[in-house]
């Protein structure tokens, strides 16, 4: 009896919006008892099989503090305690990406980045410096509001991503 061809799954990194961003965090340490298994009902719930690679990849993402990490930082990240082959990260964030547990963001550097799917928000990058400032949904609906009243254009689906000048870039004169 011949058995069913494998198929191969491709995964489109950005398959969600994008979200959020902060200064990067300490390296993340392997996570405790209770946090694996917290961890590993996270992702049952979003109905994904609880690997040991998705346990760790999303602990990572979890200890980074709001930082929005590349496909290199959390592999970066995963060498210091476990081995992990890069094409299995990047195929991690893509299947976490898309149920939900991770969204992606684009900072305008060309590089996908990864954060927990949280609160909705926007971003604010800093053109000099490159830092990055969470911007509220309700402030970026009251810049559109305000767009269309005054000139009838609507905005389409955002993500939005304002470029400018952070506060100590305009301070320090460059």
């Amino acid at each position: 009896m011949r058995s069913a061809p494998l198929r191969r799954r491709h995964h489109r990194l950005g398959s969600r919006p994008p979200g959020t961003l902060t200064p990067m965090s300490p390296p993340a340490a392997r996570p405790s008892r209770s946090g694996e298994a917290a961890t590993r009902e996270i992702i049952r719930a979003a109905g994904l099989r609880a690997t040991p690679q998705r346990i760790a990849v999303l602990a990572v993402a979890a200890r980074a503090g709001g930082a929005h990490l590349s496909a290199e930082d959390v592999w970066q990240r995963l060498q210091r305690n476990e081995e992990m082959d890069r094409s299995t990260v990047y195929r991690v964030l893509a299947d976490l990406t898309d149920a939900g547990l991770l969204e992606q963001v684009r900072l305008g550097d060309g590089v996908a980045r990864f954060e927990i799917q949280e609160i909705a928000h926007h971003h604010a990058v800093c053109t000099r410096c490159g830092a990055t400032e969470d911007v509220s949904v309700e402030a970026v609906h009251a810049l559109a509001s305000r767009l269309r009243r005054d000139t009838g254009f609507s905005l389409a689906h955002h993500p939005l991503l304002l470029p400018g000048i952070c506060a100590a870039c305009s301070s320090s004169g460059d």
